[in-house]
């Protein structure tokens, strides 16, 4: 059975989800937004092996203790194909012009694509491919859940006039969201959780 975890952390109060199997207590981190030392005490109390690093799109604030984590946990960073680019170049990443930091990021070890599966555990995790906010942008589905990173929020969306958004590609994301069977807790980049049933009522992108 697959567990989610939320840690607001950063400047912008970005949320890095801890996705972890309770049987083998293997753990996915999404979005190690700041604060790696955090993150690290988390894992430590959680009891986990974390065995990806995931992040939901390319964007600075998703991805500012990325490295360290890296280098602590020897973890895979995996990230859509089409948001690889922003790892390796902080204009993209706009880690540049929001946080002062000029050096890019390594690689991505793990380039995910739609319907991409990771095993976690007994469990897997699905990867839906939401461009609109970035091209890369992706929803996580974990079992009942959904991590919906900026491309969904709590009766909002996310923006789509940074590089590569496309106010179209956010459009057509939601309503393939929309179309999903049945309902998920909704876990979001930035704010409160939700739940698909309440969006498909009350987001007006999504009615």
């Amino acid at each position: 059975m697959l567990k989610i975890q939320k840690f607001p952390l950063g400047s912008m109060q970005t949320n890095c989800y801890f996705i972890i199997d309770e049987d083998t207590r293997e753990a996915a981190i999404v979005d190690p937004a700041d604060d790696a030392a955090t993150i690290l005490r988390k894992i430590s109390e959680k009891d986990v092996c974390v065995k990806y690093i995931i992040l939901t799109h390319g964007h600075f604030d998703h991805m500012l203790a990325l490295e360290k984590l890296r280098a602590a946990t020897g973890a895979p960073v995996c990230v859509h194909t089409y948001d690889a680019p922003a790892l390796t170049n902080p204009d993209i990443s706009m880690m540049r012009q929001f946080a002062g930091i000029h050096v890019p990021c390594k690689p991505a070890d793990v380039l995910l694509e739609e319907g991409s599966v990771l095993a976690l555990g007994s469990s897997e995790i699905k990867i839906m491919s939401t461009p609109g906010h970035t091209p890369g942008s992706i929803c996580i589905i974990a079992g009942s859940n959904l991590i919906s990173g900026d491309t969904l929020f709590r009766e909002g969306i996310g923006r789509y006039d940074f590089f590569g958004g496309s106010y179209e590609g956010i459009t057509e994301s939601l309503k393939r969201i929309k179309a999903l069977d049945g309902d998920y807790k909704v876990y979001p980049g930035h704010g409160a959780a939700t739940s698909l049933s309440h969006e498909r009522s009350f987001n007006p992108y999504m009615l």
